[in-house]
């Protein structure tokens, strides 16, 4: 295993996200229609937060037992990105090792770690997964 390996060799560049004034509805289709279980949240191209399936299914399960449209309707009223993504995210640069996202996730009750470039653009994102699945490769 290659102990200062580059993040750029396990992080996904092709990532979905959402922007700070889009509706809650929106980020809820997302989850449903793509294989993710994080959406970075951006203000133009730099990230401010990231929100989960966890804590969308948080809100939802509020509103269990109404048809769809009804909790999108409820969840846009109610809530905002900003009301619910988490603020506080941790960030590493396209400079960075595996081993520092694996710091990071060890350390972390996020599964994911969003990486910047050098102006702090999202450049990409290191989920649990992609740890495992870059371990995976070592065997």
């Amino acid at each position: 295993m290659k102990k200062n390996e580059s993040i750029n060799s396990i992080l996904t560049s092709d990532v979905v996200t959402v922007h700070t004034g889009q509706k809650l509805s929106d980020v809820n289709r997302l989850f449903k229609q793509q294989p993710i279980h994080h959406l970075p949240v951006l203000d133009g191209k730099k990230p401010v937060g990231i929100i989960s399936t966890n804590d969308i299914f948080k809100l939802i399960f509020n509103v269990e037992g109404t048809d769809e449209r009804m909790a999108d309707a409820m969840l846009d009223h109610q809530f905002s990105i900003r009301d619910v993504m988490q603020s506080d995210i941790k960030t590493l640069t396209t400079k960075a090792s595996v081993k520092d996202a694996a710091k990071i996730l060890q350390d972390s009750s996020m599964h994911s770690v969003l990486v910047v470039d050098d102006k702090g653009a999202l450049a990409g994102i290191v989920t649990t997964t992609d740890l495992i699945r870059y371990l995976l490769d070592q065997f």
